[in-house]
């Protein structure tokens, strides 16, 4: 037993002694809750089809915990070299994978890196499977520009007055014989305006196939694709800071064409507001529809831990020859939270969400979205819903 003690022993305390060398640190995100549907039943969440993202305070049906492990392994010539390993989960209510309802964990990130290589502008080599040129907007959760996957690049080189970063990416899921790559290149930190940043994104992407020599088949072809997004950062705006964006995205015969506004400011002592705007136009084949986005937040500190948040969002969708689709989203939310600022974490919130939609929607209101299935099963014969639930939601 004493044996068995000072080997246990042992065993910690090169264990602590390993990660001390390796210097890990620990960061993450993660959000999960339970609720209910006015009708009886867990939560439901709201979202129109053709639009490409939900209001999200008080409408988040789905479970993701992303646990980041980062290592510094060994310094070289004043660059840090090492690991990122991200163990996640996410999980949609409802769904299933691999045959089971319970949570599976995947690899949502693991690589190799080298930061701060001095032969390279100060920039980053990298290698392996990796979140990539994830450009965010906050309440709605919209990525602008998400080119996630399995590839290799440099990051980050100082190259004139801003910063480029070229990778190759690609999904390595995808078949042998059929898969498809993307050559996402930006190029950012461009001062143009006082207190503003310009970025530069272009992505160009092709199919790789091969013909299936047991099948004697050739994969269907898919046409080459090219994506520039242009987005204006402006520090000071009426007391906060705007972004502007504009992305065109064609691939074949499908064009997509979007203008984004976001704003965010303190608009009393302890009051912080949320705003988004977004018009898309969609090409395909010459048949265009329209969507409109139009949402605000805001986030109220009370005292001590205590806060009230208002969410209120609106979508249009206009296909061509076609009726128009409306849907709008209000949510009011209690919380606590681990401090006084809006963005302060972690937050557990109580909320009750409501939505209203058109007849229109009504008719396909399943249709496109990840939970539109559970939403048409429990108030398919409606024209609104409410949901009531508690969330908490953390980074570190």
């Amino acid at each position: 037993m004493k044996r068995t003690h000072l080997a246990l022993a042992a065993a910690i305390f090169a264990a602590s002694g390993a990660a001390q060398a390796l210097q890990v640190d620990f960061s993450g995100y993660m959000r999960a809750g339970t609720g209910i549907n006015a009708r009886g039943g867990t939560q439901v969440c709201f979202g129109l089809p053709g639009a490409d993202t939900k209001w999200r305070l008080g409408n988040e049906c789905d479970y993701v915990i992303e646990p980041t492990f980062t290592a510094k392994i060994a310094d070289y010539e004043g660059a840090d070299w090492g690991m990122r390993v991200m163990p996640s989960v996410y999980r949609a209510w409802g769904q299933t994978e691999n045959g089971t309802d319970e949570l599976t964990t995947r690899f949502g990130q693991i690589y190799a890196f080298g930061n701060k290589i001095s032969q390279l502008g100060n920039g980053t080599a990298w290698a392996g499977r990796r979140f990539y040129n994830r450009l965010q907007t906050g309440i709605n959760d919209q990525f602008l520009e998400n080119n996630d996957g399995d590839g290799a690049g440099l990051e980050n080189m100082e190259v004139g007055p801003g910063k480029l970063s070229v990778a190759f990416m690609m999904n390595g899921r995808g078949g042998a014989n059929d898969n498809r790559f993307s050559l996402p290149i930006r190029y950012t930190g461009l001062e143009t305006l006082p207190n503003g940043e310009l970025s530069i994104y272009v992505t160009p992407s092709a199919q790789l196939k091969s013909r299936d020599q047991v099948a004697n088949t050739d994969p269907a072809k898919q046409a080459n694709g090219i994506a520039l997004g242009i987005y204006q950062a402006i520090g000071g705006t009426f007391g906060g800071d705007t972004l502007l964006g504009f992305k065109h995205d064609k691939q074949g015969e499908v064009k997509n064409t979007r203008f984004v506004v976001q704003q965010n400011v303190d608009i009393a002592a302890s009051t912080q507001l949320s705003a988004l705007g977004e018009y898309r136009l969609t090409s395909n084949a010459g048949v265009d529809s329209k969507w409109i986005a139009l949402g605000a937040r805001t986030d109220t500190h009370i005292s001590g831990p205590f806060r009230v948040l208002v969410e209120l969002g609106t979508d249009s969708v206009k296909p061509d020859n076609a009726p128009t689709l409306n849907m709008t989203k209000l949510t009011v939310a209690g919380a606590v939270s681990a401090g006084k600022d809006a963005w302060s974490r972690p937050t557990l919130r109580l909320f009750v969400t409501h939505a209203v939609w058109n007849e229109a929607a009504r008719q396909v209101l399943g249709d496109n979205w990840i939970n539109g299935e559970r939403l048409r099963q429990v108030y398919g014969d409606q024209k609104s819903g409410t949901s009531i639930g508690v969330q908490t939601e953390a980074w570190w």
